[in-house]
């Protein structure tokens, strides 16, 4: 049977909350009449290039809708944009878990004292506090979805050539296996946290990546949420700052 290639749409009804995609993933070649509720909206790629449209609602599909779909099987590489969209509702699902009802959320911020925090990297050891006092320490929060997190990585391990005395992290919440293969593939040489769920309730609602540099003394001296030429400038700056107080 020919595989219809992904110039679809793509409709992932979902609750933010811990549905899974794979469940409720439905493919269509044009905008159904969708029930009353607030969409949220994603472009997927999958390996060869093909790009769809999710829409992600927290509501469930009417059957009059579903009748509408693609199968499945006929939807080439349909199971990456489903697993694409599942990791997405993982993410949103971290990101978010600190969110109050009024739409604040905690983050680290300038003049404050880094969190505690107690995380493994990608060869087992457990870093803390502790294990970071007296040092300058700058992390950096991504996930594998984040196109400019994965396009700033090799620019940012040249920040270890640089600034030789300080310790950089990086943190998401995928696990071993798939931090390796994307950080050799970015050639990104900073020390990986994997696993690290907790941390990813810091980017609540603003975006990837987020980027802190912390003093030797443990006080936040900046923070950002996203990445340009600029920000990546001003960090820089306010690493070497940190290093001479």
């Amino acid at each position: 049977m020919r595989r219809l290639r992904a110039i679809l749409l793509i409709l992932i009804s979902l609750l933010y909350l811990g549905a899974i995609a794979q469940e409720h993933g439905y493919f269509f070649r044009e905008l159904p009449e969708l029930p009353d509720a607030t969409p949220s909206y994603t472009r997927l790629k999958d390996s060869e290039g093909n790009k769809v449209l999710a829409i992600g609602l927290d509501v469930d599909l009417p059957e009059s809708v579903i009748k509408q779909a693609i199968p499945r099987e006929q939807v080439r590489n349909a199971d990456q944009f489903l697993n694409g969209a599942n990791m997405m509702a993982t993410m949103l699902e971290l990101a978010q878990a600190g969110v109050k009802d009024d739409g604040t959320f905690y983050s680290p911020k300038a003049g404050e004292p880094f969190p505690p925090f107690n995380e493994i990297d990608l060869d087992g050891r457990r870093w803390t506090n502790d294990s970071v006092k007296g040092h300058v320490m700058v992390l950096n929060l991504w996930y594998s979805g984040c196109g400019p997190c994965r396009a700033e990585m090799p620019e940012l391990s040249t920040w270890k050539e640089q600034f030789p005395d300080v310790m950089f992290f990086s943190a998401t919440y995928h696990d071993a296996e798939v931090v390796q293969k994307i950080t050799e593939k970015h050639h990104f040489t900073w020390t990986h946290l994997v696993e690290a769920k907790d941390m990813m309730s810091w980017i609540g609602t603003e975006g990837f990546p987020f980027t802190v540099v912390v003093d030797k003394m443990g006080i936040v001296r900046y923070a950002v949420h996203g990445t340009s030429q600029e920000i990546r400038a001003e960090l820089i700056a306010k690493i070497k700052e940190a290093e001479e107080i």
